[in-house]
């Protein structure tokens, strides 16, 4: 038989993972957007240093 802290952790599982889920889920969409907004800044056409340095 179990004790009721097991019990009880056992019965809190899925709510975590729910939340997890959805923690992880806001990053990667955090991420892909940060990764857009990078990859437009890289091709936007005149945003070189002045004095012709590369």
């Amino acid at each position: 038989m179990m004790d009721p802290v097991t019990l009880m952790l056992l019965g809190a599982a899925p709510a975590v993972l729910k939340v997890a889920d959805a923690l992880a889920q806001a990053l990667l969409l955090r991420a892909r957007a940060e990764l857009a907004r990078a990859e437009a800044a890289a091709r936007v056409p005149g945003d070189k240093p002045a004095g012709g340095a590369q």
